[in-house]
């Protein structure tokens, strides 16, 4: 080469220039390419994981739901075995009682019918002592004498052993007890045996009058 003369170097050179813009495009694209991939890859699993969380929550709600119908069942099951639990021991307690309600009756006319010459005597205040013991021991089993005297008759709570006339009281209500009855809980463990009032006849009208007697 003779001086003056020019050279182009390999960064001059037009053609090493070009394939290097066209290696330069293609790993452009080829990067455009990867990237288009990983971002369906992406898409695809973040719609994937979406699906997921809603088949968990969906299985989360209905594990949650039976959870609570079972929690329910259960605490309904166990207000049922109380329930019967008291039931029977209510019962039980019943058939305690009532074989006691024949003591308390036998003092009770015992205390009615005790001498004045004897009210004051030890042997009396012994008999009350005992009638109050049982009074507690039948208070202890929720056991509670029925008020009937004097009240409007009820056939929940009292037994008519009969009738009887009275101007003192309205009719149908209770004028004598004849047996205490008494409640245990909120149940009738014995009705109260009464006489009941009815209105008095008149003489006017029990007998015919003098008019009557003369017509006829």
């Amino acid at each position: 080469m003779t001086e003056g003369e020019f050279r182009p170097t390999a960064g001059d050179d037009p053609r090493e220039q070009g394939l290097e813009e066209g290696e330069t495009r293609e790993g452009e694209a080829e990067k455009n390419l990867v990237d288009c991939v990983v971002t369906e890859e992406v898409l695809v699993g973040r719609e994937e994981a979406v699906r997921q969380i809603d088949e968990w929550r969906e299985k989360a709600d209905e594990y949650l739901d039976k959870y609570r119908r079972s929690v329910a069942e259960f605490a309904n099951y166990r207000k049922r075995q109380e329930r019967e639990r008291a039931e029977q021991a209510l019962r039980t307690s019943a058939e305690v009682v009532r074989k006691l309600l024949p003591a308390m009756d036998d003092f009770q006319r015992a205390i009615d019918n005790i001498p004045k010459e004897l009210a004051n005597t030890r042997w009396v205040e012994g008999i009350l002592l005992i009638e109050r013991k049982l009074g507690d021991i039948l208070k202890g089993f929720q056991v509670v004498p029925i008020e009937a005297l004097g009240k409007p008759f009820d056939p929940h709570f009292h037994s008519a052993l009969g009738r009887c006339e009275s101007d003192e009281h309205p009719p149908g209500t209770v004028v004598a007890e004849l047996e205490k009855g008494y409640m245990i809980g909120d149940r009738v463990l014995r009705p109260t045996i009464v006489m009941v009032s009815t209105r008095a006849e008149r003489e006017d009208q029990a007998k015919p009058g003098v008019e009557d007697q003369a017509t006829g």
